[in-house]
């Protein structure tokens, strides 16, 4: 062979062919006869410093330049990405870093059992014209875990499970938003906006979306948040807040959500839409409709969870029942009677029927008294209320709880022929008619 190199021994001698002043460096190596009929001219570098007879190793070279491995076969392997909002931990899926913060919630809102303490929760930047567009980012929740950090446990955090703020602290692995979908933050930001500042028509749409669609799981935290924060900070405006609750009551109502773990932040801010002194920014507001969808909101969630957690119910009792102190104006009133009225007939025998002659005679004597007319309108409310109280127990007891709850000369000499509609129940007219004649 040319310049001597041994056929088919591994190694080729570097003389002999075309001078590499001639190639610039690069000379062809002709194969040996007796090699492979297949091999190919290989050209080498030559980096031999006029050193022509130095032998190069083939196999010194390859390896030298394939120092990548190779990539391996494809293959496919299935795992879950997500099961109900919540990302396995697989290792397939990259691991959430664990945050650590205390139980409770903030300083704002109304405890589930400890009344009105506090003002209400930072918001997410929206002024009362809604000109900010809600979106989820990295950097609110960042924020918000910040801020929760730094406060630590509140005066309003109260959990679902019964146990109050300041306890010792948890580990909790937070939903990222960065690990949401680009459809699930335009879902999102879609719903917010016509909550915030969309017609009638889109805000019933947005709403019926929320209460029946499924795959929302990872969503809950967010509209959670956005439900707290803006009710907190539009007390003022009640169309506004009755909107916000009515998404509360969708995601209460939704049979794909689940709750559980956010009760304690919407809660509280339910019940300050039930009794807060002051919902509206002037009387001729219809903030009575508003205390009413809420309390029908927290009836919903006390039915589903109550059984869950079985102090639930007890706490939320507690706070309508605070509501009815003497120190409480009578839109607070109103809100604990139409709140203790929904919980059904036991609960207005429990806490409304000891006290009903005693408010109705207090409310005549102010009547009697009052001359301006949007107190008197106030007083009137609260016994529209009370009288439908009292009209859920009669409708719903029988004739021998009536008789051994309820005294009934009492009731007459201070009610009057108000009992008869509510003794006959109101749901045929003629009855009532009957009872006139």
């Amino acid at each position: 062979p040319p310049g001597g190199g041994a056929a088919g021994g591994g190694a080729v001698s570097s003389g002999g062919g075309v001078p590499a002043d001639k190639t610039g460096g690069v000379r062809p190596v002709v194969p040996s006869p007796a090699a492979s009929a297949s091999a190919a001219a290989v050209f080498l570098p030559d980096n031999s410093g006029g050193d022509s007879d130095r032998p190069i190793d083939l196999n010194a070279y390859l390896r030298s330049e394939n120092r990548v491995r190779p990539p391996s076969e494809t293959a496919l392997i299935g795992h879950w990405l997500a099961v109900d909002g919540v990302q396995p931990e697989v290792p397939q899926n990259p691991p959430p870093p664990p945050i650590v913060y205390p139980l409770g919630g903030g300083d704002g809102g109304v405890g589930v059992g400890g009344g009105a303490e506090g003002g209400g929760a930072r918001g997410d930047g929206a002024g009362a014209n809604g000109s900010v567009v809600h979106r989820v980012e990295d950097e609110e929740e960042e924020e918000a875990l910040a801020e929760a950090n730094r406060d630590g446990g509140g005066k309003g955090g109260v959990g679902p499970d019964g146990k109050g703020a300041g306890g010792p602290s948890v580990s909790v692995r937070h939903l990222l938003p960065r690990l949401l979908s680009e459809e699930l933050r335009m879902y999102f930001t879609r719903v917010t906006l016509a909550v915030e500042r969309g017609s009638p028509e889109q805000q019933d749409a947005a709403l019926v979306s929320i209460g029946r669609d499924s795959g929302l799981q990872e969503l809950v935290p967010f509209f959670v948040r956005f439900v707290s924060r803006r009710i907190y900070d539009d007390l003022g405006r009640a169309d506004h807040c009755r909107v916000l609750v009515r998404l509360a009551a969708k995601l209460v109502g939704n049979p794909h959500v689940h709750l559980e773990l956010h009760l304690h932040q919407m809660l509280p801010a339910v019940i300050t839409c039930v009794v807060a002194r002051r919902l509206g920014s002037s009387p001729s507001d219809d903030h009575w409709s508003l205390r009413e969808e809420a309390a029908r909101t927290l009836v919903l969630a006390c039915r589903k969870f109550g059984d869950r957690y079985a102090t639930l119910r007890a706490r939320v009792l507690r706070t309508l029942c605070e509501a009815l102190g003497p120190d409480r104006p009578a839109a607070s009133r109103y809100g604990g009677i139409v709140g203790l009225a929904l919980f059904g007939p036991r609960a207005v025998d429990a806490f409304l029927l000891p006290v009903a002659t005693a408010y109705w005679e207090a409310w005549e004597a102010a009547l009697g008294g009052e001359k301006v007319m949007a107190r008197r309108f106030e007083i009137r409310q609260c016994q529209t209320a009370l009288l439908n109280a009292l009209g859920v127990f009669l409708s719903n007891a029988t004739t021998q709880e009536q008789a051994g709850r309820l005294d009934s000369d009492a009731l007459a000499d201070v009610f009057g022929e108000r009992l008869i509609p509510l003794r006959a129940g109101g749901s045929d007219p003629s009855e009532y008619a009957s009872c006139i004649l």
